[in-house]
């Protein structure tokens, strides 16, 4: 494995503020663009939105779900004033890094790296090293919201190399990052107990159902604020991570075993994939990823959702939408139907077998049983 770079790390209360600060410390404002994937989070576009900037969307390899070089540069033809891109690693496999990074630099664009699905992720470089993400742009930005492989409730952390950038992200989080309000502490601290009571794979969809009801009725701390995805920046959007966060953050990412344990549960899924006659997902050669989660292409998505929760199967849904969710204001972003057709064939097609703590060998066996029996693939 490669070596890794003197890194300075900031956190924050969710990991968009730290792209939101990424974007402010290099001066991205009113007038330029940003580059960022078709098939992404619209929590991402909205960060460029609320610094002044606008989106432009490159569409994504199928097997990949992130962008190539091409996609990048066809994102690029015409335009002006275009400052950075956003390379993402999708479900924690990891992007072309080596091209896009060697080209942007010499178009003079910024990379900042998207790794909130790709902690632990690795990549082979040009020189046969092994590079875990996140070391490559001008900076990272991670996350550890409830469906990370680190998670803390809420969260997301930041890191750079480039000293003068630091300085800047420095006063960005002191002087205009607020700390979080004791009712949000609070909330978040009983959420994780009521996590750990649902944290089963038969209650997975109860959960989704009672932390929806509860997030409207604002006694759940949720990951989106109102407003957020319509294009409006919520007031106090900026915000620093509490003491109780970080203390979580440095406990877990202390425990390599998760990671161990999630390139484990890769295998057996690719196992019981091909055991079923499905098709498995494509890593290239160039890659060691940790995945978020493993993407499975079906011609029924909806059918299978619906399925799914009847039969109390665990399966998720990521992207529903080039800009997820289906929900936001795309419009609002930037985005129109068509920009990007493979990310939105993707959100179409794409479910997601799970990899959290409590997916045991036979609930995984048994989530691909259940695509055997009704998935059109």
């Amino acid at each position: 494995m490669g070596g890794t770079r003197a890194m300075h790390v900031f956190t924050f209360w969710k990991g968009r503020i730290a792209l939101y600060g990424i974007l402010k410390a290099l001066g991205i404002g009113p007038g330029d663009s940003v580059i960022v994937p078709g098939y992404t989070c619209a929590a991402v576009a909205g960060a460029v939105k609320f610094v002044g900037a606008s989106s432009v969307y490159a569409d994504i390899d199928p097997e990949l779900y992130s962008p190539l070089l091409s996609a990048y540069s066809d994102a690029l033809e015409g335009r002006a004033r275009v400052k950075a891109l956003i390379l993402q690693h999708t479900y924690g496999i990891p992007a072309d890094v080596p091209r896009i990074v060697g080209w942007a630099r010499k178009q003079g664009i910024a990379v900042i790296e998207d790794c909130a699905h790709a902690m632990g992720t690795l990549y082979r470089r040009e020189d046969g090293c092994w590079q875990e993400v996140g070391n490559a742009g001008v900076a990272a930005f991670f996350s550890s919201q409830w469906s990370k492989p680190v998670s803390t409730g809420l969260g997301g952390w930041l890191v750079t190399s480039d000293r003068s950038l630091a300085e800047r992200m420095a006063r960005f989080h002191d002087d205009e990052c607020s700390a979080a309000s004791f009712r949000e502490l609070s909330l978040l601290t009983g959420q994780f107990t009521a996590r750990e009571i649902f944290s089963s794979p038969r209650l997975y969809w109860t959960a989704v159902e009672v932390f929806r009801r509860l997030s409207r009725l604002g006694i759940f701390v949720g990951t989106n604020e109102e407003g957020e995805f319509e294009g409006r920046m919520p007031e106090r959007y900026a915000k620093k991570m509490s003491r109780l966060q970080e203390w979580m953050l440095r406990r877990r990412l202390a425990n390599q075993d998760l990671l161990v344990r999630r390139r484990n549960l890769k295998s057996i899924y690719d196992e019981a994939l091909h055991l079923c006659g499905l098709p498995t997902l494509h890593i290239p050669e160039n890659a060691d990823p940790v995945l978020l989660r493993y993407p499975v292409r079906v011609k029924n998505k909806d059918e299978v959702l619906r399925q799914a929760r009847r039969k109390r199967v665990e399966l998720g849904d990521w992207f529903n939408h080039p800009l997820h969710p289906r929900e936001a204001n795309a419009e609002a972003f930037g985005y129109r139907r068509g920009f990007c057709p493979e990310g939105e064939r993707a959100a179409k097609e794409v479910v997601n077998l799970m990899l959290t703590e409590q997916i045991t060998e036979n609930t995984a066996r048994e989530a691909v049983n259940f695509l055997k029996q009704v998935a059109q693939i």
